[in-house]
Parts: C-alpha cells; sequence; structure tokens
C-alpha cells in the first residue's frame, strides 16, 4: 500500500535533493503506487472462495422441509391426494436445489 508517509518522503527528497533529480523520484513513486495497483488487480481476479455452510444448510433445511410436508400431506389427506402433494412438494425441492447447485 502507498501510504502517506511514502509522499512524505518523496516530498522531502525532492526538497533535499532539488529538481535535477525530480524525475527520478516522481518515477519512484509510480512505480511503487503500479505496483499496488497490479497487487490488487491480482486480487480481484482470484475466486471467491465458496462456503459449503450455505450447501449444507440448504440440503439441510430441504430434507426438514421435505418431511414436514410428507407428514401433513400424507396424514390429512384421504386417500392417494396426500402422497401426490408429498410427490410434488419433493419435485419442487429437488428442482430448487439442482438450481442451486447449476448456478454455483
Amino acid at each position: 500500500m502507498v501510504e502517506r508517509r511514502d509522499v512524505e518522503a518523496a516530498l522531502e527528497a525532492r526538497s533535499e535533493l532539488g529538481r535535477e533529480y525530480e524525475p527520478e523520484i516522481v518515477d519512484a513513486m509510480v512505480e511503487k503506487i503500479e505496483k499496488r495497483l497490479d497487487e490488487r488487480l491480482r486480487e480481484r481476479r482470484q475466486p471467491a472462495p465458496r462456503h459449503n455452510h450455505y450447501d449444507l444448510r440448504l440440503a439441510l433445511g430441504s430434507m426438514g422441509i421435505g418431511i414436514g410436508v410428507t407428514a401433513v400431506a400424507t396424514s390429512n389427506a384421504s386417500g392417494g391426494g396426500g402422497v401426490a402433494i408429498a410427490i410434488i412438494a419433493w419435485l419442487a425441492i429437488a428442482l430448487i436445489n439442482v438450481v442451486y447447485a447449476l448456478r454455483r
């Protein structure tokens, strides 16, 4: 990082050495700034780390919701309607998980 003290040191060097050394002083500061910009650019190009805890929460949440929906659908519905509702719920949960996985 180019800090204020670096700029102050360059200005002080200029005042002590005189105008004849100004190009070298300016070149040194420009080089330091360019180096720092290159470092920042490299940092930005690196992929962000994946957070696996999001994947785990989605999986566990999906299972919890699916089990809950299945329990409610099969206990309250008469005939095969509850099973159909449970199957639709599980398909929707699976679709959400697949879309999430493909987007990552």
